[in-house]
């Protein structure tokens, strides 16, 4: 980044800056998203049963298992957490 020298060239690098932050962001949040709809526990048991049917088996089954298990608890948790900060 070059010095800035006058208000102009403060006020054009702020402008850059927040936009860079909003596009920050709104990555963050559409993967924050992503990672919240793979979690929940319907799209956890349709990616265990397609990989069931397609054969996969063994280690894999298990820890397939372990993530439907870990996405089921997630999601239990998230929703007594919300619920609390809901009713106070």
């Amino acid at each position: 980044m070059n010095k800035i020298r006058t208000i102009d060239e403060l006020r054009e690098a702020i402008r850059d800056l927040e936009h860079q932050n909003y596009v920050n962001e709104q990555h963050i949040r559409r993967r924050v998203a992503d990672f919240a709809d793979r979690l929940k526990p319907m799209n956890i048991v349709k990616n265990l049963l397609g990989q069931l049917i397609g054969g996969i088996g063994g280690a894999d089954f298990k820890t397939n298992a372990l993530r439907m298990v870990a996405g089921f608890a997630t999601s239990f948790i998230v929703k007594k957490f919300f619920k609390k900060g809901i009713a106070k």
